[in-house]
């Protein structure tokens, strides 16, 4: 929303600076121990009659939690889950120095009342999708802080605040409040620009502090983020004169938040708890939301000022040599001097009394970093600073703390399967060929799809390529951490039951923008390892949806496969002859068959085609009680494509090996066409595709081989040369013996003594499977690289 402010600056700074009014604002950085520090003295100094906080107002009634003696970081967490299968939650994090946390603490010990004031989560993530609220976004932009970063030399918005008021160590409130008031003021009026999220945000926030007027009769102080100060404590303060009234404008944004999510998309599950948190999530560099970078470091600036200590940096080097220790690499006495010296000259030269953040950054890099970053690569030096300042403490909460629904139905069932999380790393082998080992594998799978934290699957059968289901079973990692709390409560936005909560992602999972059939087939697969029970509706939906609409052939045979698998050979996931896979697989065979037909003489990959053709034979011939076909329909399209010149050689040998596979062709129709093939190229092409859907006939027909060799032996010795690649990898579909057996026959009809005859084989059939499953990969590999075509 464009504002106009009618009021000049000074005027404004001057309200919002002056602490005998009824109402102190008090303006804060999240995560600022410098704002931390001001906002407990203004409390004792002011001893307020009540104080304001921005925060979720849904969590007032929880706020005695907080009080439990709980080891930071913790964040509360906002939740919802709507009736469209999305799932969305977010962040409010404390630390030690946050000073939302701080004023809690400061006002338990003083007795005196708070509340959270902010306009509940779930009313505005229609409007703002930002899902760490504790950011600062809105501080970082804009030509005001543009202009303040040239003038004093500094790259960034954090580099700018710290020296306006981190590395200040003489800073007093009345300093603080005018000199962060000044600044967020500036940024604010510098753009004219509020957003309705803010503008939705901060009315409420204006509801809540007249609300505390009526209330108390002494001081109100009222911590909040310092874009928001001007706002709150001047709402008038706006020429409206070429703007909507402001009555239509609040309907209007009203009516956006209940359109996107009340009415559009009811909202299913909702709830807001605690969870611990991170320092590595804290921290900007690493993925925290436009926050306050390097945690670690500003916990120790905290403790120098709490403690009213001077700041020294020394204690963060000795961590910083420990670190680089635990990666195999030491400084010398020379490589300390000379990041002491640089980070106090750095340190000098802008002006500070102590070496800062930036200043031991810089420092690393110019004094031990040689020319890793010129050529964009990492620094372990840079790694192993930046580990130190962002600290490692990890968040616990304490006993007690309520907890959502769904963290008990975890807890539940993973008492009933006797399955805990070790606290060392443990791995254990889940057999899937007994009721208990499928329960217990498919609870793990549940927790692993919602991303629960210390749930790890590393090994044992995969149901998703298949290469060995011998003896179906799984192995599992698991290690308790305090992620697999916080996990488990942040997959509340999915569900009050993990069956029901693990429903809900994958329909979710099945939404994701740019998502493919194979995909969403392998999410199919994912359900049912979970042991889901109805496959959920929404899902199958999702997934017809995207078959029908799928252009690809090779990713729409890899669903075929999927589905095959489950309809037809499944037995230990519990979903053969299942009527909805079913359905799902004549959907997906029908579209297949259409896409086959569009096969033009261009293969992406030529094995995977011929692969994909095998597949749509094997649905065929195993399950053709879920096909809706016309046998004479078929006929027709398998001819036409079999005489198409522009279609690729190794499509009409698939196709021909179709044909003499139900019985549409014989033996003569079928050396015709091989006759037809004087390509060099070609020849090994169509060979391939017919040996791929023939491959038991083949062996049965002698004339085969006599018409390959007739047709190998009218080639020159270049045109031979040219064929012999195609040739090799088309014979690859026979194992060593079938080859043997054909050979034999050969050299019967010419004549020829027999060949010799192999040895029995003296390998055990799993060991033969996975030697058939390793070439397969091999194959696979050589596809990839593109090695097959480089013929001749």
């Amino acid at each position: 929303m464009s504002v106009a402010y009618t009021l000049p600056v000074e005027t404004v700074l001057a309200r919002l600076t002056d602490t005998s009014q009824r109402v102190v604002y008090v303006p804060v950085r999240h995560h600022s121990p410098v704002c931390a520090l001001m906002v407990q003295q203004l409390i004792e100094a002011i001893q307020p009659a009540t104080v304001l906080i921005e925060g979720p107002s849904d969590y007032n009634e929880h706020l005695e939690e907080l009080m439990l003696d709980h080891e930071l970081p913790i964040a509360i967490y906002s939740y919802f889950h709507t009736a469209d299968g999305k799932g969305i939650g977010a962040y409010y994090p404390f630390c030690s120095y946050s000073p939302e946390w701080v004023a809690i603490q400061t006002s338990r010990r003083l007795n005196c009342p708070i509340e959270f004031i902010d306009l509940p989560w779930i009313e505005t993530a229609g409007l703002d999708g930002t899902t760490h609220r504790y950011a600062d976004a809105e501080l970082r932009e804009g030509s005001h802080v543009d202009s303040l970063c040239k003038r004093m030399q500094v790259e960034n918005f954090d580099e700018l605040w710290d020296r306006l008021v981190e590395s200040d160590w003489q800073l007093t409130p009345d300093a603080f409040l005018r000199r962060v008031h000044a600044l967020c003021l500036h940024i604010r009026f510098g753009d004219g620009e509020v957003s309705l999220s803010d503008s939705n945000r901060e009315g409420f926030m204006r509801s809540r502090i007249d609300a505390a007027l009526n209330q108390y009769d002494g001081k109100i102080l009222v911590v909040t983020g310092g874009f928001h100060s001007c706002g709150l404590a001047f709402p008038g303060n706006v020429d409206e004169t070429e703007q909507k009234p402001k009555s239509q404008i609040e309907s209007e944004v009203a009516n956006q938040v209940s359109e996107s999510l009340v009415n559009g998309n009811p909202i299913k599950i909702r709830g807001i708890a605690l969870t611990s948190y991170s320092y590595e999530r804290l921290d900007s560099l690493t993925g925290y939301n436009s926050g306050m970078p390097s945690p670690g470091f500003y916990e120790w600036a905290w403790s120098c000022r709490s403690n009213q200590e001077s700041f020294t940096h020394h204690p963060l080097l000795v961590q910083l040599v420990e670190q680089l220790r635990t990666r195999k690499i030491t400084l010398s006495t020379a490589d300390l001097i000379a990041i002491e010296t640089s980070s106090r000259g750095l340190a000098a030269i802008r002006g500070r009394q102590h070496v800062w953040r930036t200043d031991l950054v810089d420092a690393v890099t110019s004094a031990l970093v040689k020319d890793e970053i010129q050529f964009d690569c990492r620094s372990p030096f840079l790694d192993a600073v930046h580990a130190v300042l962002r600290g490692k403490r990890i968040g616990k909460l304490a006993a007690g703390t309520r907890v959502p629904a769904l963290v008990v139905d975890i807890r539940n069932e993973m008492e009933n399967l006797a399955i805990q999380m070790p606290r060392a790393v443990s791995q254990f082998r889940v057999e899937l060929h007994n009721s208990t080992g499928i329960a217990k594998s498919r609870l793990l799978h549940r927790l692993r799809l919602l991303s629960v934290g210390g749930v790890k699957l590393v090994g044992g059968t995969d149901f998703i390529d298949r290469n060995d289901l011998v003896e179906p079973c799984e192995i599992w990692e698991l290690v308790h951490s305090p992620d697999f709390e916080s996990t488990s409560i942040e997959a509340s936005r999915y569900g009050t039951t993990l069956m029901d909560a693990t429903s809900s992602r994958l329909v979710e999972m099945a939404s994701v923008k740019g998502l493919n059939a194979a995909e969403a087939a392998t999410l199919l697969v994912d359900a049912c390892r979970a042991g889901v029970d109805t496959l959920t509706d929404d899902l199958l939906v999702r997934v017809e949806s995207l078959i029908a609409e799928e252009s690809e052939f090779l990713v729409t045979t890899e669903a075929l496969s999927h589905l095959h698998y489950l309809y037809y050979f499944d037995e230990t996931l519990g979903t053969k002859r299942s009527n909805s896979i079913g359905k799902s697989l004549s959907d997906c065979y029908t579209r297949a068959w259409w896409l086959m037909d569009a096969l033009g003489q261009k293969l992406v990959n030529e094995r995977q085609t011929i692969s994909g053709m095998r597949c749509i034979q094997e649905v065929m011939q195993r399950s053709p009680e879920c096909l809706v076909e016309d046998h004479q329909d078929v006929q027709r399209t398998l001819y036409r494509v079999l005489a198409d010149t522009q279609k690729h050689a190794s499509v009409r040998g698939a196709v021909a090996g179709m044909l003499w596979n139900r019985g549409d062709a014989d033996s003569e129709s079928i050396l015709a066409e091989l006759f037809a093939f004087h390509d060099p190229n070609a020849l090994g092409d169509f060979l391939a595709g017919l040996f791929a859907l023939a491959r038991e006939i083949v062996q049965r027909q002698p004339q085969v081989v006599q018409t390959i060799d007739q047709a190998l032996m009218d080639f020159s010795v270049d045109r031979f040369q040219l064929a012999l690649p195609s040739m090799r990898l088309a014979f690859t579909y026979f194992t060593p013996r079938e080859k043997h057996h054909m050979l034999t026959t050969l050299f019967q009809s010419l004549g020829i003594s027999p060949a010799k005859r192999l040895p029995e084989l003296q390998v055990s059939p799993e060991i033969a499977v996975q030697v058939m499953s390793m070439e397969s990969q091999i194959f696979d590999a050589i596809e990839r690289y593109g090695l097959e075509t480089h013929r001749g």
